[in-house]
């Protein structure tokens, strides 16, 4: 059976990435002094309570003249599902319209979650309904007391290479999501276990002989599949060297990844997970040497909740998946992961992938070049490309995955065990250690993705697609700090998780993704997939003879739309331009004054395409 997926941090790639010289092939345990305790199970939250409500009726015939009307109308609708939780004959008080038009009403006494739902699902009964929410209690955000917070989790807090965590958490935790992470599996670690739910063991070779064949001894822990997905270690020693590629102690390469996700936060230990109210599924598939595909892509589909035949069906399916692993193939070579990759999609789950590091075009690597994942690059603190990091038109974005140009504080830390082989036990095996890699970066995305999807939910909208998470996480992202070589692209920019978060709560209208054109200043340079769309906005003056908007420079097949006042589709345009390439131009002779949408289409896959308005 040929070896087709191994983990970049087996491969001198994803646990620290550096020249195999030095000692950043493999995590970098902590100093004694920041080994963390035992961690005690934090109290839970005071369940939440809401005596406040926002309701916005859409506008036009029927809509409710005033706050009288408004009320009555609300009365109409749901009181007797109100009446039922207060006991109340009229309990309904109107305080005041917010800007757009939505009235806020008061009810006599703060309902529980299950009276806040039913009132709520009353309201939506009513067709002529835009939204009803709690009018929620927002709270400054309460930095994290993990010790390590401030001194090593620059990727959290830095201005200009981390994320704005504190920023994401006045508006989410990422409470009630689940997120995978296919990996090695998980050390018991104090600072994450509270965290988790019940992961499987995905690997099914463990040293069989097959066809007369002897297999490598994969799984390490004596078994096949099973529903212990602990990790015993992936080392590497001298009698594995037929099968692997050089030898090296445990990485702990998935508890290290788990922990940027979703390590526990505000219990006085280590570190803080970006998404800290969510909780991970460890899914094990990578063991000593990697992983095979078979067994990844039959793990993925369980951790999106589809069947695995002899593997009970998975009670939580995850709304996000994290693959910090690969390999050196296109995924066109690779047809049964990118079969199982658009199963999850079709499932409602968003797949994330590390875009690997080598240096090289991320197309040329699976999952990363895989269609529908969100490819996640890695930069440094400053937020510069790391130099290791994978590029090219397959990238969706970066996020810090540190760089090892700087001193150990600019890697990535993150919780692991302190054994060489197999786990230490207990707080002498909880350690907090630094890394390097795409493979760091990614769980920064698939934390991010959390983070959105229970915004969305908490502020009564729906979950977002997988379609909408990438394109608010692209629409949102932040410049580089130092930006790329023009022969290394790398997405659209860097990670803003509280950017994001915004977007996911407010709800998702497509106004809000399209990036500001300016007169004569080009945007770009631009890469996308086959169907990913780049939304422009520009704001034209009264009294304009002209605006003429064209696309130019790189490679592939894109097209232009452009709509006044709305954002224009394949439907719905007032202008578009469709020829071979890229080099697309519109011009529309006395345009209108005020906001006109621009829409850039791949037809195919595109790279280093730049967009130019000019208005006279």
């Amino acid at each position: 059976m040929t070896r087709s997926l191994r983990t970049l941090a087996g491969l001198a790639t994803c646990a620290a990435v550096l020249a195999a010289a030095t000692a950043a092939d493999r995590p970098l345990a902590a100093p004694a002094e920041r080994r963390t305790v035992p961690s005690m199970p934090q109290a839970a939250p005071a369940p939440e309570r809401h005596q406040r409500f926002i309701v916005r009726y859409h506008d036009g015939p029927g809509a409710p003249a005033d706050a009288q009307a408004a009320l009555r109308r609300i009365q109409s609708t749901a009181g007797t599902s109100l009446a039922r939780a207060t006991g109340a004959a009229a309990p309904l008080r109107h305080l005041r319209r917010t800007a757009a038009g939505a009235h806020v009403v008061a009810s006599p006494r703060a309902l529980d979650a299950a009276e806040a739902a039913a009132f709520l699902a009353a309201l939506r009964t009513d067709p002529q309904l835009a939204y009803a929410q709690p009018d929620h209690r927002m709270r400054p955000a309460q930095l994290p007391d993990d010790p390590l917070y401030a001194e090593l989790q620059w990727d959290m807090h830095h201005p200009v290479g981390g994320v704005d965590a504190p920023g994401a958490w006045a508006l989410s935790d990422g409470e009630g999501v689940v997120v995978a992470v296919l990996d090695t599996g998980y050390a018991e670690h104090a600072d994450l276990l509270p965290n988790l739910v019940p992961g499987y063991d995905f690997i099914s070779a463990y040293g069989q002989v097959d066809g007369g064949i002897a297999y490598p001894d994969v799984a390490g822990d004596g078994d096949g599949r099973d529903p212990d997905a602990r990790d015993p270690g992936d080392w590497v020693d001298e009698s594995m060297l037929s099968w692997c590629p050089q030898t090296q102690p445990s990485s702990w390469h998935g508890t290290h990844v788990a922990g940027t996700v979703a390590a526990v936060a505000r219990n006085g230990l280590g570190i803080a997970g970006l998404a800290h109210g969510a909780r991970v599924q460890p899914v094990r598939v990578l063991g000593h040497c990697g992983g095979d595909t078979s067994d990844i892509v039959d793990a993925l589909v369980w951790a999106s909740g589809g069947q695995v035949p002899g593997v009970p069906d998975n009670p939580t399916p995850a709304e996000v998946v994290n693959l910090s692993l690969g390999s050196a193939q296109p995924c066109a070579a690779n047809p049964a992961m990118q079969e199982a990759i658009d199963g999850a999609l079709a499932r409602g789950t968003t797949v994330v992938a590390a875009a690997g590091n080598f240096a090289q075009n991320a197309a040329g690597y699976t999952p990363a070049g895989c269609r529908g994942v969100i490819a996640v690059a890695a930069h440094g603190d400053q937020g510069n490309l790391a130099f290791y990091s994978n590029f090219g038109s397959a990238v969706a974005l970066s996020a810090p995955g540190g760089d090892t140009s700087s001193d150990v504080l600019g890697w990535i830390w993150s919780t692991a065990n302190a054994g060489a082989t197999g786990p230490v036990p207990g707080p002498a095996g909880d350690v907090i250690a630094g890394m390097v890699g795409t493979s760091m970066a990614a769980p920064h995305v698939a934390a991010t993705v959390a983070l959105m999807q229970s915004a969305a939910v908490a502020h009564g909208h729906p979950p977002l697609t997988p379609a909408q998470a990438r394109a608010v996480l692209r629409g949102t992202a932040r410049p580089f700090g130092l930006p790329p070589p023009a022969d290394r692209p790398a997405g659209a920019g860097l990670l803003d998780a509280a950017a994001t978060t915004a977007i996911a709560a407010e709800g998702i209208d497509e106004t809000a993704l399209a990036v500001p054109l300016a007169d004569r200043v080009p945007a770009g340079p631009l890469s996308g997939d086959a169907g990913e769309d780049q939304l422009f906005r520009i704001e034209v003056p009264a009294g304009t003879a002209s605006l003429s908007v064209r696309s130019y420079g790189g490679s592939g097949d894109a097209r232009l739309y452009a709509a006044f006042g709305r954002i224009p589709t394949a439907a719905d345009h007032d202008r578009v331009s469709q020829q071979p390439g890229n080099a697309e131009s519109i011009a529309i002779a006395r345009p209108a004054a005020g906001t006109h949408y621009l829409r850039l289409a791949g037809d195919a896959p595109y790279a280093q395409v730049s967009v130019l308005a000019l208005l006279r």
